[in-house]
């Protein structure tokens, strides 16, 4: 597993698409009960998020976001 920083290109780009998700409604973060998205590492194909307890379900979800690089790989 791979861990990028916030100087890395692909950090903002991974935060926004995150917050295109229905289940976050534009919102990057869904803070609820002192628990926000967090990020867990990159693969070489997605990036890895999880929430502790999301404001819409209330349980732990996870998002594994595509990285551009995975997207060229099979055109």
């Amino acid at each position: 597993m791979e861990y990028i920083d916030i100087s890395h290109a692909e950090w903002p780009k991974m935060w926004d698409e995150l917050a295109t998700y229905r289940i976050n409604n534009g919102d990057h973060l869904c803070i609820h009960d002192g628990e926000c998205w967090e990020y867990m590492g990159s693969t070489p194909d997605h990036h890895h998020l999880r929430h502790a307890c999301h404001p819409m379900t209330h349980k732990v979800e996870y998002i594994y976001i595509e990285r551009a690089r995975a997207a060229v790989k099979w055109a």
